[in-house]
């Protein structure tokens, strides 16, 4: 195979790859071998009409070299020309023949080049992790116990509901002796004193489980047109329920996974001390990025990407109109704000792909696929499956950009304190902007 690159002017470049038929001559065979005992309907193998043969050839070669060939071969030129597209490569042209070499064109572009970052402009202030107090820890000691707490029916002798009771009631509301709108419901359960159904509370007071009561209620404003006016109810009290807090004895301490209260509020000051520790590295994260584009020139974007961010801008314009009738004025404004904000976000990709390259900078897909399997647990789905779907697929995308984007920021972030650095030896992914790449430009 032979290779040769031109520079076409602001990214673009040109590739022409040039297969020897001796590489290229056992595909042509090959796919003439399974043409020739193709069976057509009416002929016998190897009997085909006329000009039937060369012309099938021409088309499932072409093909062949689209899908396979052309790409694998590409490869191999690209990273001896130490090239790595940023937009999908287009093939511009392709020529062969049974007893010719197999040559093709192909476009693409690739990310502008950066310098190195000049670590010293960043202005950061290394601050030390906030101390854990005892008060910070019964805080988040209470926030847990308030997690294990349970309903329970209330016990006693002669029961009656109190404020802070949890109750199940079911009621029927008429006006002038009629139903009306949401009159009637079952099962509905809240706490004496909260903020729900609080129409209810002053009646239901005093009641046993098992009581019903006829209560004159002036009707709130969730009654719509009947707000204000006074109606007939109907209450009938079946459970009342109280919150049992957990007992901090030794099946609650397995359960965290501690022997003990001591251990258990040890643990407990860790994850405070870890959660101000990934705050504060938030915060330097949003203040590194603040800065990072001021330190670099103005820099060529490929163009090819910045159509597409522009389609999508446009077709977040139409959607947004289709949703709320907007003046040619505000449609000018919003287009514009969105090819800002597309412009910023590209620079923004390309400064950080700089900054790791230069750096030489690891990802662990690991961290991402973890979080994505929590994510597919929270919305009750199989990871395998939800990766299937086009959302499932985007959010995965979105996990992996933000992450890659967060390591980079915390490698400038160690640069600028001068902390050690660990070296991340796996496997890295590249976001590349295609059609699989949402950006909501609009509404930023």
């Amino acid at each position: 195979m032979e290779s040769t690159v031109d520079e076409l002017g602001k990214l673009k470049y040109s590739l022409a790859l040039e297969i020897t038929l001796k590489e290229i001559k056992p595909t042509y065979d090959a796919i003439y071998r399974e043409l020739k005992n193709t069976r057509l309907n009416g002929f016998r193998p190897g009997k085909h009409p006329k000009g039937w043969l060369e012309k099938r050839f021409l088309s499932t070669m072409h093909q062949e070299a689209v899908d396979r060939i052309i790409p694998e071969y590409m490869d191999k030129a690209l990273k001896e020309h130490s090239l790595r597209p940023i937009t999908r490569p287009i093939i511009q042209k392709i020529d062969f023949a049974r007893k010719d070499p197999l040559s093709a064109t192909i476009h693409f572009e690739i990310s502008p080049k950066l310098p190195p970052l000049d670590y010293g402009k960043i202005q950061l202030e290394k601050r030390d992790v906030e101390e854990v107090t005892a008060s910070d820890i019964a805080k988040e000691l209470e926030i847990l116990m308030q997690r294990e707490e349970v309903l329970a029916p209330k016990e006693g002798k002669g029961v009656k509901v109190e404020n802070d009771d949890w109750v199940l009631v079911n009621y029927e509301g008429t006006l002038d002796g009629e139903a009306f709108d949401d009159s009637k419901a079952n099962d509905m359960q809240f706490i004496v004193g909260g903020s729900d159904l609080v129409e209810f509370h002053a009646g239901i007071i005093g009641m046993s489980a098992g009581d019903e009561k006829e209560v004159e209620i002036e009707l709130p404003d969730r009654f719509g047109e009947n707000a204000g006016k006074k109606a007939m109810f109907k209450i009938q009290l079946t459970e009342i329920s109280t919150v049992k807090r957990p007992e901090l004895d030794e099946e609650f301490f397995k359960k965290y996974g501690v022997k003990d209260e001591a251990e258990l509020k040890e643990k407990v000051g860790e994850t405070i001390i870890s959660r101000k520790t990934a705050e504060l590295q938030s915060e330097y994260r949003i203040a590194v990025r603040a800065q990072l584009s001021d330190l670099y020139d103005e820099f060529d974007l490929p163009e090819e990407l910045m159509k597409f961010e522009e389609e999508q801008v446009q077709q977040e314009m139409e959607k947004m109109s289709a949703e709320k009738e907007l003046t040619e004025e505000e449609k000018e404004k919003k287009l514009q704000e969105g090819h800002d904000n597309a412009v910023i976000d590209l620079r923004m990709k390309f400064i950080l792909d700089s900054i790791s390259e230069h750096e030489k900078l690891g990802f662990d897909e690991n961290e991402a696929a973890r979080e994505f399997v929590g994510l597919a647990q929270i919305t009750g789905q199989s990871p395998d499956n939800l990766i299937q779907s086009p959302f499932g697929r985007d959010m995965y995308q979105r996990i992996i950009v933000r992450k890659q984007g967060d390591s980079i920021l915390d490698r400038v972030v160690a640069r600028v304190f001068g902390d050690p650095i660990e070296d991340i030896s796996s496997e890295t992914h590249e976001h590349v902007h295609d059609e699989n790449c949402a950006h909501d430009h609009l509404s930023k």
